[in-house]
C-alpha cells in the first residue's frame, strides 16, 4: 500500500456552514507514515455523488478514507452507499448496541429506531472503535482498494483515526510511521518560524518539514527521508536554539500552563470580558485543574466590573471598560476574591462592531497581578471575532507560561 485519497462528506461542508478539518488532520497524520496522499475530495449528502466520488478515488489510490455520513439521520449515506458498492449486508455490530443502550438508558432516554443506524456495519467489516461517541468505524475491501469509514465528528474522528485506523495500517498491512519531531512555538508568526527553521544550519536534503498554523500557535513537523539519516538530536537542538521559549513541551498551552502551576503550587484565577470564559474552560478542560485554577468570573457589563471585581467607577468612567487601567484593577479584583496567586484579566473589543478610532475592533487589554505587583499591556489583534477570542485566551495563557518558568 503506498497511496491515500480522502473523501470528506456533508452538505455542511459544500455549503460552507462547516470547514473540513478532517483532511487537514488526516493529512498531518499521513505525513508522519510512508504513506502518499494523492486526493483530498469533498462531496455533499447525495447517494450519487457519494459513490462517484468513492469510485474516483478508488481508481487514483490504494485506500480510500471516508469521514462522516455514519449518522442516524435520512441524509447519511456512507453506509448504504458501501453496501450496494461492496454487495455486502448491513449488520449490527452488537457491542456497539450495548454501548448505545447504555448510553441512552443513563439519560433516560432510549434510542430511535434510527439510532440504530450508527452501529450497524457492511457485514464482514473490521469495526472501529468509537471511544468519544456512538457511530462506529469501519474497514472494507472494494475491489483491490481498501474503504476506511469515520465519524465526521472531528472529536470523535481524530481518536479514531490516532488510536484504531493507524496501528491497523500497520499491522495489518505493514504501513510504517517514520521517525518524526514536531515542535509547536507559541506567539510568533508563521512568516517568522519559517525564517528561522530555513536559516538553521541543518541537512535538509535528508528530511521534509512543514508548517501548520492555528490562532497563536505554528506547529512545525520534521519527517525522515527513506534511505537518509535522520539528525533528530541536531534537529532538536537548532530548532530550541532558534525559537527559544516559543517553544511548549510535548502537550498543548493549557496543559503545560496547568502542568506548570501544579509543579510550583501556584493557583491562579481569571477574570474575563471579551473572551467570556474562554481561558478558564481551556485551563478547566485539563484533567488535574482544580488543583491550581481557583475560579473566574465573567465580568462583561460595567456593573459586574465594579460590583463582583471592584473595579472603580471612576476608572470605568475615565479610561472606559477596554483600558490598561480596567485591565489592572479586574486582575487585581479578581486575585483578591479567590485569594490566588495569580489574577488575570482580560477586556477588550471582539467586533464585529464596537471599535472606534482610538480603539478598534481586535483591541485588547490583559491585566496580570501577582503579590509583587500588577502589569498590564494591550494588543492589537486582527482577525473576525473568533480569532480575537482565540488569540487573545493564547495571549494570556502564554504570559503565565511565561511567568511561571521565569521567562
Amino acid at each position: 500500500m503506498e497511496t491515500v485519497a480522502v473523501l470528506s462528506t456533508g452538505n455542511e461542508i459544500i455549503q460552507g456552514n462547516v470547514t473540513d478539518t478532517n483532511s487537514r488532520f488526516i493529512a498531518s497524520g499521513l505525513f508522519r507514515t510512508d504513506l502518499r496522499l494523492v486526493r483530498v475530495v469533498i462531496v455533499g449528502d447525495d447517494p450519487a455523488e457519494l459513490s462517484e466520488g468513492i469510485s474516483g478515488c478508488a481508481a487514483k489510490a490504494d485506500c480510500v478514507i471516508i469521514t462522516g455520513g455514519l449518522g442516524p439521520t435520512e441524509d447519511d449515506y456512507t453506509l448504504e452507499v458501501l453496501c450496494g458498492m461492496t454487495g455486502c449486508a448491513p449488520a449490527v455490530y452488537e457491542k456497539g448496541a450495548a454501548r448505545m443502550e447504555a448510553f441512552f438508558s443513563s439519560m433516560g432516554m432510549k434510542p430511535n429506531p434510527g439510532d440504530i443506524k450508527m452501529v450497524s456495519v457492511p457485514d464482514g467489516a473490521k469495526v472501529f472503535e468509537n471511544t468519544t461517541g456512538l457511530a462506529a468505524g469501519y474497514a472494507l475491501t472494494f475491489h483491490d482498494t481498501l474503504i476506511i469509514a469515520m465519524p465526521g465528528v472531528p472529536g470523535e474522528m481524530q481518536p479514531m483515526f490516532d488510536n484504531e485506523v493507524l496501528p491497523y495500517l500497520q499491522t495489518e498491512y505493514g504501513v510504517r510511521v517514520k521517525r518524526h519531531l514536531t515542535f509547536r512555538s507559541v506567539m510568533l508568526r508563521e512568516s517568522e518560524v519559517n525564517k528561522r527553521v530555513k536559516s538553521l544550519p541543518l541537512p535538509f536534503d535528508d528530511f521534509e518539514w512543514g508548517i501548520c498554523t492555528t490562532p497563536g500557535m505554528n506547529t512545525v513537523t520534521f519527517v525522515e527521508k527513506s534511505g537518509r539519516p535522520f539528525p533528530d538530536v541536531r534537529i532538536q537542538e537548532e530548532v530550541r536554539r532558534a525559537l527559544g521559549n516559543t517553544v511548549l513541551g510535548e502537550d498543548l498551552l493549557e496543559k503545560e500552563v496547568v502542568a506548570i502551576l501544579a509543579a510550583e503550587g501556584i493557583t491562579l484565577a481569571a477574570a474575563e470580558s471579551c473572551t467570556g470564559g474562554l481561558v478558564a474552560e481551556r485551563i478547566t478542560s485539563v484533567p488535574g485543574a482544580s488543583a491550581v485554577f481557583s475560579g473566574g468570573v465573567v465580568a462583561y457589563s460595567n456593573t459586574a466590573k465594579a460590583d463582583i471585581l471592584g473595579v472603580r467607577p471612576e476608572t470605568l468612567e475615565q479610561f472606559g471598560a477596554v483600558s490598561e487601567e480596567t485591565a489592572a484593577e479586574m486582575a487585581e479584583g479578581v486575585r483578591r476574591l479567590f485569594s490566588a496567586d495569580i489574577g488575570i484579566a482580560t477586556t477588550g473589543i471582539a467586533g464585529p462592531g464596537g471599535g472606534t478610532v482610538g480603539k478598534p475592533v481586535g483591541t485588547v487589554c490583559f491585566g496580570f497581578a501577582v503579590k509583587g505587583g500588577t502589569e498590564t499591556f494591550t494588543r492589537n489583534i486582527p482577525g473576525d471575532r473568533e480569532r480575537v477570542r482565540r488569540f487573545t485566551s493564547q495571549t494570556i495563557l502564554n504570559k503565565i507560561r511565561l511567568y511561571c518558568t521565569g521567562n
